[in-house]
């Protein structure tokens, strides 16, 4: 497996598509509270995916440009949506894979579980036996 070599834009490209993937709210700051750019950046770097990435990320440049004459990483919240939307369509692999690896790094965030209220991972407990109600 070849590596992709990775720009401090890509990271912050990276780093504002994956925020208007899971943006800020009252209780954590996104996907930038597990700093989401950097990881994918790296998962671009070493993954079999590297190519997916490179490529949709050059879609999203160019897409960026084009309809707002803007970077990637300078688009507002909802400039970035539309940005998002455009690349479900056009680039859907890079969509596909960008969604999938911002929601797993957030979702494996040890400070994620304790914000949603999520008890850990239930092999440490020996399991839920009441998986069907609420966790304490």
């Amino acid at each position: 497996m070849r590596e992709t070599s990775v720009t401090l834009t890509d990271i912050a490209a990276l780093a504002a598509l994956a925020n208007g993937i899971i943006p800020a709210d009252s209780r954590d700051a996104g996907a930038a509270s597990v700093h989401a750019g950097v990881g994918i950046a790296e998962r671009m770097r070493r993954s079999p995916y590297g190519d997916v990435y490179a490529d949709g990320l050059s879609a999203a440049r160019r897409i960026a440009r084009s309809a707002f004459g803007s970077s990637v990483q300078d688009l507002s919240a909802a400039q970035t949506g539309e940005l998002l939307n455009a690349l479900r369509d056009e680039a859907p692999a890079f969509f596909r894979q960008l969604r999938a690896d911002v929601c797993a790094l957030y979702l494996s965030d040890a400070g994620v579980w304790r914000r949603i209220g999520f008890p850990g991972p239930s092999s440490e407990l020996g399991g839920y036996p009441d998986f069907d109600q609420p966790q304490s």
